[in-house]
């Protein structure tokens, strides 16, 4: 397989987890990455959630298992000095130190640029320009300033954060795709670039689709949601628990074995293509002549029956084949498993 970063040298000054996902992906198009350490301790992953005493952590070796790495300290004049001779010999520098460090190193963008113009200098921080610029961020603060954590748990409960890492890892994919754009730039002008790319932003850009329905509330309810119609919408988007979010009314339903195993679940989306073969699978091809149920707009404020019949009417299986004899055959992407 060709490697497209093949000869792109990554000075790479990051650490946890948004900056080294950013370096790994271009490592893993071919770039040689070489990862810079504090001397004596490392990356501060290297010994966090340990599962083998004395060994490198899974959480560090997931993240820089295709880097070569040195220590070097930069506050002293001869690190300073190879600090130096590295930028001079790098094409991209990656860091996502707290605003201002590499600044306070000695190295601003002015200072860079002058020992290597062609170089590329991208950034992970909390936020953009503003207020907030000068905070630090962490993986769940992004979610939460991002707004991510305000749409998503159940319908009446508080706002929870998501196991997906969508601030650390989302941002570091976002920065990458920045720096591949600016090496691309830099074969036509021979000059490098300055590139930032914020957490919270990363985020919101994740939550497109909620930011639509924060449109569309302004002109009344959002029909697809779980509180339509007989719950209240307010100034904001809701929590919607498992709804779909695509305009398709979809939910988490039990599979085999759902009593002892807490993911045997499925989950389905109902789609109006769909529904003549749910409604034979669980019973009801009543349904499909009954006007009370028969199109998806008399449906939506039954959803909560169509879903309880669900899981009453049909015998549960196990999730990796839930109906796909029934109802797969006849129509597409109507389930995914969870």
């Amino acid at each position: 397989m060709a490697k497209a970063l093949e000869g792109v040298r990554i000075l790479d000054m990051t650490h946890v987890q948004s900056g080294p996902t950013c370096t790994q992906l271009l490592a893993w198009f071919g770039a040689d990455v070489i990862k810079v350490e504090r001397p004596g301790v490392g990356d501060a992953t290297r010994g966090q959630l340990q599962d083998i005493p004395n060994v490198d952590s899974l959480y560090f070796t997931m993240l820089n298992h295709n880097k070569r790495s040195l220590t070097l300290n930069t506050k002293n004049a001869k690190g300073k000095e190879i600090f130096a001779k590295l930028i001079k010999h790098c094409d991209v520098m990656v860091e996502n130190f707290a605003p201002g460090a590499i600044d306070r190193m000695g190295f601003p963008w002015e200072k860079i640029q002058e020992i290597n113009p062609r170089m590329i200098y991208a950034s992970v921080k909390g936020f953009g320009p503003g207020p907030f610029e000068d905070c630090k961020v962490y993986e769940n603060v992004a979610q939460c300033t991002g707004g991510s954590a305000s749409t998503t748990g159940e319908l009446d409960g508080f706002p929870m954060v998501t196991g997906a890492q969508i601030g650390d890892s989302g941002t570091g994919l976002n920065l990458a795709f920045g720096i591949s754009t600016a090496l691309f730039h830099r074969e036509k002008s021979g000059r490098g670039q300055r590139i930032t790319c914020s957490m919270q932003d990363g985020v919101l850009n994740l939550c497109r689709v909620k930011l639509r329905d924060q449109q569309r509330l302004a002109h009344g309810p959002l029909t697809e949601y779980p509180q339509y119609p007989n719950g209240e919408f307010g100034e904001a988007t809701p929590r919607s628990g498992n709804a779909s979010g695509g305009g398709q009314p979809g939910w988490i339903v039990r599979c085999k074995g759902w009593e002892t195993d807490p993911d045997a679940y499925s989950y389905v989306i109902t789609q109006a293509a769909a529904f003549p073969a749910l409604a034979k699978a669980i019973g009801h091809e009543d349904w499909l002549e009954d006007p009370e149920w028969s199109t998806p707009e008399a449906r939506l404020p039954k959803l909560d029956k169509v879903f309880e019949e669900m899981r009453s009417g049909l015998r549960p299986r196990p999730s990796s084949r839930l109906w796909t004899s029934s109802i797969h055959s006849t129509s597409p992407a109507v389930l995914s498993s969870v």
